[in-house]
């Protein structure tokens, strides 16, 4: 497997991704304004709507994960100059809000990670 060919099938990846996301996040927001027109229980309309809550942070954290992907990809592009535009994915950030300092993936890290996908495929 080639580098670009890598690239490609993160960025597939990282669209489906998006676009998974997209349609949950207007499931859960349809799913609320029904929830609201219904006559239910307070105890049980605060639940419901604890549930979406949470379903939403949830959609918050795979976007996090969906940026470190991202992060791969450019460095990758980075590291074996191929043109990241090519592939139509945004340039990253180097650390991600939740990143701890300490944890931040380093070089070797992801050249590691990216050497033990070429090798399970």
């Amino acid at each position: 497997m080639t580098y670009e060919d890598l690239i490609k099938d993160l960025c597939d990846v990282i669209k489906e991704s998006e676009n998974n996301a997209v349609s949950i996040y207007e499931n859960l927001e349809n799913v609320d304004s029904i929830i609201s027109e219904l006559d239910l229980p307070l105890h049980k309309a605060k639940k419901i709507e604890e549930l979406i809550s949470n379903s939403f942070g949830l959609l918050q954290h795979q976007d996090l994960h969906r940026q470190k992907i991202e992060r791969v990809v450019n460095h990758v592009c980075e590291t074996n100059n191929i043109d990241s535009k090519e592939y139509n994915i945004a340039s990253s950030a180097k650390h991600i809000s939740g990143d701890e300092t300490s944890d931040v993936v380093s070089d070797d890290e992801l050249e590691a990670l990216i050497k033990s996908m070429q090798a399970a495929n």
